[in-house]
């Protein structure tokens, strides 16, 4: 693949010796310089849109899910209330509407969400709690980007013997694509050793370099001579990038004006490595150059049950799988292979996964037993509850109150005006003849008498002078002290 006006081409992986590529110092150039970890764990993502015979449900159906909070009362969401017994078993007193497991209340909702639930149930026959078709048949199709070090995968439960059905197209970049029971995470990693030779014509000012993805722990040993002198450096893509813009980088090894030289270089960390001849001098130089890598911690994918390293693109075929289980399928950006910073992948895969809707809602019907057992506890400890408080309510109170002194108000019996002597009647509060005020008399004769040295009568409260011995106004006694 040219790099920067210049002649160069893309390698075949490790027995191609990574990649490589040339130009002239100055020009239009690209090198991978997209940030990757540190010990180059490759990145994983998921998520290609199904396709069944039905639409999708659930949260898949959008591209994005809500959840939604429920509020009751005071501001305060519903699992802050689950502790509180009235919530779910109500209050003794209000009706069964205000508890909805109340058994009263529970029986007549039970009816009523029964008439919608069978036909869910109904429907669930058929899709039971699964995007996959009835027959067992599910789809994925997408187009996405890939960058490099990642690796795409999806996953379905499959029986042994049923097949996957895939084809994938990948631009411009080549990928690996694999087929497992298990996570890519489980797949192991080798150490991997391979060689680069070759002849180099550098004419004025060209370079030309060999690339490798390496993570900590790989090695490059170098062997070259040249015919005339030539500027050599190892560097990273961002150095190489200023340093072809005219800037002065640091390099991981940095000579000039050799002719010849042979060394190790020791990888510490996870990104790409360029082993780079510079002929800044009039003549052409010709380089003939041996190097050998060692690249550690290298994703294995003859691990898995099927795997294809390499390819840009991979026309329709099927795999049977052996065994029951979680089978996998990955497609793997592997960077050892290629030198872009990503590539558009799509793919169609295609699981008959063998497990009908009735097998799936045979497998489902203990779940739905016990949340059955369940709800059913939750009604009869609800009723319970809603006893207890009935008969919480109706025993009597150890306390009691205190007696109140009865008091018994003089009944009210016809008399007469004690001022015109005119007939009372016992409602009367006024004298209909005199006018004056009715002050409680309830006998003709009064029962009440005055303390001594009172100076208001206790019965009408008319002021009484020092030797009063009756009320002038009522005629209550007034008591007198003794001789």
């Amino acid at each position: 693949m040219p790099r920067g006006g210049g002649g160069g081409f893309r390698g075949g992986g490790f027995s191609g010796g990574g990649f490589r590529g040339g130009g002239f110092r100055g020009g239009s150039a690209a090198f991978r310089m997209g940030g990757t970890r540190s010990s180059g764990t490759p990145f994983g993502r998921t998520g290609a849109r199904r396709v069944t015979s039905r639409a999708p449900s659930g949260p898949y159906r959008h591209s994005y899910y809500r959840p939604r909070r429920r509020y009751y009362g005071y501001g305060y969401p519903w699992y802050r209330h689950w502790w509180y017994n009235p919530w779910w078993a109500g209050r003794w007193y209000r009706p069964w509407y205000y508890s909805p497991v109340y058994v009263g209340g529970g029986i007549t909702i039970a009816i009523v969400l029964g008439l919608i639930l069978l036909p869910l149930f109904g429907v669930a026959m058929w899709f039971p709690f699964s995007n996959v078709d009835a027959n067992g048949t599910v789809n994925y199709r997408s187009t996405e980007t890939l960058y490099f070090n990642e690796y795409w995968y999806e996953y379905e439960d499959i029986n042994g013997g049923n097949d996957i059905t895939y084809s994938i197209q990948s631009s411009h970049s080549l990928i690996s694509f694999a087929i497992w029971d298990r996570p890519f995470e489980s797949l192991p990693t080798t150490t991997k050793v391979g060689s680069d030779s070759d002849q180099l014509n550098l004419l004025q000012n060209q370079y030309e370099y060999v690339g490798y993805y390496l993570k900590p722990g790989s090695t490059i040993n170098y062997d070259f001579n040249a015919s005339g002198q030539v500027d050599f450096f190892i560097a990273s893509g961002q150095a190489l990038y200023e340093w072809n813009q005219g800037g002065s980088p640091s390099f991981y090894i940095d000579e000039n004006d050799v002719l010849s030289d042979t060394g190790v270089h020791n990888v510490d960390s996870a990104k790409d490595y360029y082993v780079v001849w510079y002929n800044e001098g009039v003549s052409t130089v010709v380089v003939n150059f041996t190097i050998d890598y060692s690249a550690a911690n290298v994703i294995d994918l003859s691990a898995a049950d099927f795997y294809i390293e390499g390819a840009d693109s991979i026309p329709e075929n099927t795999f049977t799988v052996t065994s029951d289980g979680t089978w996998y399928f990955f497609v793997y950006f592997d960077p050892m292979l290629s030198p872009e910073e990503s590539t558009t992948i799509t793919f169609d895969v295609t699981y008959d996964t063998g497990i009908t809707s009735i097998d799936r809602w045979i497998d489902i019907q203990p779940i739905l037993i016990v949340l059955i057992v369940v709800v059913g506890i939750v009604i009869v400890v609800a009723l319970l509850a809603r006893r207890g408080q009935k008969k919480l309510k109706a025993k009597p109170s150890s306390k009691v109150a205190p007696a109140k002194s009865a008091i018994k108000k003089p009944s009210k019996v016809d008399t007469n005006c004690i001022r015109c002597g005119n007939s009372l009647r016992p409602d009367a509060h006024f004298c209909p003849s005199c006018g004056g005020k009715i002050e409680g008399r309830s006998t003709k004769e009064s029962t009440i008498i005055t303390p001594i040295k009172s100076k208001t009568c206790s019965f009408c409260r008319s002021k009484l002078t020092q030797d009063d011995k009756f009320c002038k106004w009522c005629g209550t006694e007034v008591e007198q002290a003794k001789p």
